[in-house]
């Protein structure tokens, strides 16, 4: 049974890949409340070892994230069904999360990127295989939403850039990913994309400068040839950015509905349809910004409280990170572009906040594993003195 719990935060994420795949959307939607009820199960199960996760000094963003929730549900929605799913979805999505990482501990970052190595590779050449792009309208390959496909796409680019050796597989690869983003008209990935790029720079200053150029020069050619549709020509349209400004626009309405106390926790990325004007019926419901998505289900207080605790733990992940570099840099290096990413594409989609999304769930998993470096090196920093 030990040997299971380990892996839950795996077969968790694979769930959560499902989600966006054509064929494997309703298996996703049945399978996800199984899924979290067998890890609930099995975590009860091992109880020793929730209990030494719980209340591990490692691991206390999660237990004061799953302490806020609670508080909020109680004085607010008790008795609300939805919201306690919510509730325990959370409970035992971070849950899972911390004993992945008290399991595997320096293993994990190796053991991770085999697994989105595999993933990223399966899904690229899935869908080359089975929805060959026409290079006119976007492209999302076997995924129902180009963006879920385009993030992919992004975090298998990096893998290649940060973390494997440089062959003519390796090359091929990364021109594959880089084309995939391109094509699939998402301006997030090529948000994505620039960000890896400008790491890779920071880490390598001109060492590897050539490969900068490349991608550079790459980026250009696909952008002229990749059909009206690509990312980086979309990065102009106006219209679309107006879109987007509106989504914003109606976001804020809608916490201004209830700018104390929010809507609720089963209510996150959440718009009030009601503000939605006829003119606007093009515009996504969804408020596409993770942050104003937290306004809205907490409301200014609780999100305050939110706020306050996770930018205070990503701001001593930032600043001691080049501590956590040591045998195996580059994979620390891609682990936090993963963190960067994620939290600049919360300006563009409901990431952080959410429950059953890849690019969330991995977020979480990742700020684990560096808060339990964290607490690792004051550890030692406390024996040495």
């Amino acid at each position: 049974m030990n040997s299971l719990i380990k892996y839950l935060a795996f077969i968790f994420l694979l769930n959560n890949l499902f989600f966006g795949i054509i064929k494997l959307n309703q298996l996703a939607e049945n399978s996800f409340l199984l899924i979290l009820g067998f890890s609930f199960l099995i975590t009860i199960y091992s109880i020793k070892i929730l209990k030494s996760v719980i209340f591990n000094k490692s691991f206390q963003l999660f237990f004061m994230l799953n302490f806020l929730n609670l508080i909020y549900y109680v004085c607010f929605e008790f008795g609300d069904i939805d919201s306690f799913k919510y509730l325990s979805a959370r409970f035992v999505q971070f849950s899972i999360f911390s004993i992945t990482v008290y399991s595997f501990k320096n293993d994990l970052p190796r053991i991770l990127i085999k697994f989105l190595k595999f993933v990223t590779i399966s899904s690229l050449l899935g869908s080359l295989i089975f929805y060959f792009p026409d290079f006119q309208s976007r492209y999302s390959g076997i995924f129902i939403n180009p963006n879920e496909f385009s993030i992919l796409m992004v975090i298998g680019f990096s893998i290649i850039l940060f973390v494997e050796k440089k062959s003519f597989i390796n090359y091929s690869l990364l021109i594959m990913f880089l084309l995939a983003v391109v094509i699939s008209g998402s301006r997030s990935a090529i948000a994505g994309l620039f960000i890896a790029v400008f790491s890779y720079i920071i880490y390598y200053k001109f060492k590897n400068i050539i490969n900068v150029i490349l991608i550079l020069f790459l980026l250009i050619v696909f952008s002229i040839y990749a059909g009206e549709n690509n990312a980086v020509q979309r990065m102009f349209e106006l219209d679309i950015l107006l879109n987007r400004k509106y989504q914003y626009l109606y976001a804020i309405e809608t916490f201004l509905q209830k700018p104390l106390y929010g809507h609720g926790l089963k209510n996150y990325a959440f718009i009030d349809h009601s503000l939605i004007q006829f003119n606007d019926v093009k515009i996504d419901f969804g408020a596409h910004n993770g942050y104003l998505s937290i306004l809205v289900q907490y409301g200014i207080i609780f999100s305050t409280i939110f706020f306050s605790i996770f930018f205070y733990y990503l701001y001593k992940i930032y600043k001691y990170q080049i501590s956590f570099f040591g045998e195996n840099h580059s994979e620390i290096r891609f682990l936090f572009f993963i963190v960067t990413y994620t939290l600049v594409n919360g300006l563009f989609e409901n990431t952080i906040i959410g429950i059953s999304f890849f690019q969330t769930n991995l977020f979480w998993l990742t700020i684990a594993y560096f808060i339990y470096l964290l607490h690792k090196k004051n550890e030692s920093n406390s024996i040495s003195y």
